[in-house]
């Protein structure tokens, strides 16, 4: 099952367009399948400091081309994933996306503010550690991670706000 992932990182990251495209059409995809789900969300009592509805698609779509990118790079570092560096960040990269990929049904369609939150701290962790084992291989991959871990942690705000505030 690992060899499976390690080629689908290596296939996904070989250009930079694909590698890019995809976590964006992903992230598109679940989007959709929650949407109704989130129109009932946007009536409910919202956080303070919440950025406007509209902003959320160009932010995810910036940072889904950000990580692509990111992994891009590290797959030009090491195409044939030798080091343990290398296949670990493979490893992490496919996870967190898995990870971040679930959010939006936990937290919109199925109303699990507390197991969402979990999730971002999951995949929060995740990107950090990726991050940091890119760092040595990779440095600019490294730091193309961070706007989505400043973002993770603002959504964890939102979250909490909103777990607080007995929404869910």
């Amino acid at each position: 099952m690992i060899e499976i992932g390690l080629q689908l990182f290596s296939k996904m990251n070989q250009n930079k367009w694909t590698a890019m495209l995809l976590p964006i059409l992903g992230g598109w995809f679940v989007g959709r399948s929650t949407a109704k789900h989130v129109k009932m969300y946007r009536r409910a009592n919202q956080p303070k400091f919440k950025p406007p509805a509209w902003a959320f698609g160009p932010a995810w779509t910036i940072l889904y081309a950000l990580m692509g990118y990111a992994a891009h790079l590290a797959y030009r570092a090491d195409p044939a994933l030798v080091t343990a560096k290398g296949q670990l960040g493979a490893k992490l990269y496919l996870a967190q996306l898995a990870v971040n990929y679930m959010w939006m049904p936990l937290f919109f369609r199925y109303k699990m503010s507390k197991l969402a939150l979990v999730n971002i701290g999951a995949v929060t962790g995740t990107v950090i550690w990726l991050s940091k084992t890119w760092s040595s291989i990779a440095p600019m991959a490294s730091k193309l991670l961070l706007p989505y871990i400043g973002w993770l942690g603002f959504a964890g705000y939102l979250v909490s706000c909103t777990f607080r505030k007995g929404q869910r």
